[in-house]
């Protein structure tokens, strides 16, 4: 990230000035659901509850919870991390060491701990919470957004999945939360020439994140109809420079580095 670090010199900047201009969304959340390409349109009812209930970005950037639904799974699955150690605790990376190899007994005691888990253990805790760089909240919507800027691609692993998307894993995890709301979940990357238009690269991601091939290495806990559920959720990618000409901010308010 360093001196172009994405958060601090696009999301934040970009979605401070939506908020503070107008705080209820009311006026802005529409037009920003109609600019992402390469995913599903997005098609809101004309009576769709707009006004923002809760939102997260910068140092309040919301934490998602996994879905027990895959911590199970994934005890079920053994296999070794794709990097780094297993645990630093002796004790965790025994318990751990044991699951890999396929110890039964530690698979059903992995189980037994998300049902019940009065010493808090987390051995078995094979993903973290998920952290979209924005969340936005209404009574009808859940949007998530993930937010690049010099990154060359989306993240496409966690420590403990080969294959888990980046933006199939905040959908999934909004899924859990979301109730009888409507979820987007969308990249906002750095555009090409003087429309911002969306790298070709990046057109290719979107594709990419919703290919049966990713939907099934990301979404394994998922049965079809709910796979197709989340998949329906993803709108595609646009650019920070269409978001800020089609919303009327100041593009040049945008800092180019990290001051400090």
């Amino acid at each position: 990230m360093g001196k172009h670090d994405s958060s601090k010199t696009r999301v934040v900047p970009v979605f401070d000035q939506l908020y503070q201009l107008d705080a209820s969304g009311r006026s802005w959340l529409r037009e920003l659901l109609s600019l992402p390409v390469g995913g599903n349109p997005v098609c809101l009812s004309s009576n769709c509850d707009l006004t923002i209930q809760d939102i997260g970005w910068g140092k309040n950037e919301k934490k998602l919870q996994p879905p027990v639904s895959l911590l199970s799974w994934l005890i079920r699955h053994p296999q070794a991390p794709l990097f780094g150690g297993i645990s630093k605790d002796p004790v965790k990376a025994r318990k751990r060491s044991e699951w890999i190899a396929g110890s039964e007994e530690m698979i059903r005691g992995g189980l037994a701990l998300l049902r019940n888990n009065p010493t808090g253990e987390d051995w078995h805790i094979f993903e973290g919470q998920s952290q979209p760089d924005v969340f936005i909240q209404t009574p009808d919507l859940m949007i998530v957004i993930e937010g690049k800027r010099t990154e060359l691609k989306p993240t496409t692993s966690t420590k403990w999945m080969p294959g888990r998307h980046q933006m199939l894993r905040h959908i999934d995890c909004a899924w859990e939360i979301a109730r009888r709301r409507k979820i987007v979940g969308f990249f906002v990357v750095e555009g090409e020439k003087i429309d911002g238009e969306v790298p070709e690269c990046w057109m290719t991601y979107a594709k990419e994140t919703i290919a049966p091939s990713a939907v099934a290495s990301s979404l394994p806990h998922r049965g079809p109809e709910e796979q197709q559920g989340i998949v329906s959720c993803f709108a595609g990618v646009t650019t920070w420079q269409r978001v800020c000409m089609t919303l009327n901010l100041n593009w040049a308010m945008l800092p180019d580095v990290v001051e400090g």
